[in-house]
């Protein structure tokens, strides 16, 4: 049975609503300023790779994309295929932008999904395991523990010290949120300029709990250059 089939059929799953947020207006600054999100990955742009993740879902009621406003003003002739898509203005930093989708998203909603525009390599079955977690009223955070050894070096790149790499994790997308715990922990964010380089940081500061869940380590983010080849490589030869 393929994961979307199987996620599909899946009883809790069915009967949660479920909105998902997608920050995609990044400029691309490490990838030379290209808006990697837009790039072509083995035939269509990476954020079409992403959408096409949620479309067919049934535990997905909406989906927000914060997108740059050229996108917002004359998006690209495909997201019209998308039902449940709608465009948002993304914001200057990440924070913003998962704020405006937060923020656009209905109300009573019971959990909320935010996902990178630029991670199309996810399975299925790690939305489905952050989503069985967050449904239990906490944080859930999809990610893959570290097994390389972590160095702490100065500006001048001399080593400090070996850091302990047990119980640590590499944070990755979905992480997923009761819908209340995400609003007002990102309400609380932007009224106290609150600032963090994922979103169960920010959850984590207004004092929420939150759980790592196991994934994979092709469900990485497209950054640089060499990233949008791994990404090619595995989209040819990894997936069935």
């Amino acid at each position: 049975m393929s994961e979307s089939k199987e996620s599909r059929r899946d009883p809790l799953l069915a009967d949660l609503q479920i909105g998902v947020v997608i920050p995609a207006a990044g400029s691309g600054q490490r990838m030379g300023m290209k808006y990697k999100q837009f790039m072509h990955l083995s035939g269509q742009p990476v954020l079409k790779h992403v959408l096409n993740m949620f479309e067919d879902q049934c535990w997905v009621k909406e989906v927000v994309v914060a997108l740059p406003q050229a996108q917002v003003q004359e998006p690209p002739g495909w997201f019209s295929e998308y039902k449940k898509v709608r465009r948002v203005l993304g914001g200057s930093t990440r924070r913003d932008s998962v704020w405006n989708g937060i923020k656009d998203l209905s109300q009573g909603l019971d959990l909320v999904v935010v996902h990178d525009g630029a991670r199309p390599l996810t399975p299925q079955r790690t939305f489905v395991d952050c989503i069985k977690i967050a449904s239990k009223g906490v944080g859930a955070v999809s990610g893959v523990k570290v097994v390389d050894t972590l160095k702490v070096s100065n500006s001048e790149k001399e080593v400090l010290g070996t850091l302990e790499r047990k119980n640590v994790w590499r944070a990755q997308t979905p992480q997923v949120f009761p819908y209340d715990v995400i609003f007002s922990a990102y309400h609380k964010a932007i009224k106290n300029n609150w600032d963090a380089s994922d979103d169960s940081g920010i959850v984590e500061k207004a004092g929420d709990k939150v759980k790592m869940v196991e994934s994979s380590p092709l469900n990485f983010k497209i950054t640089v250059a060499t990233d949008m080849d791994m990404a090619e490589f595995v989209f040819t030869h990894c997936r069935s």
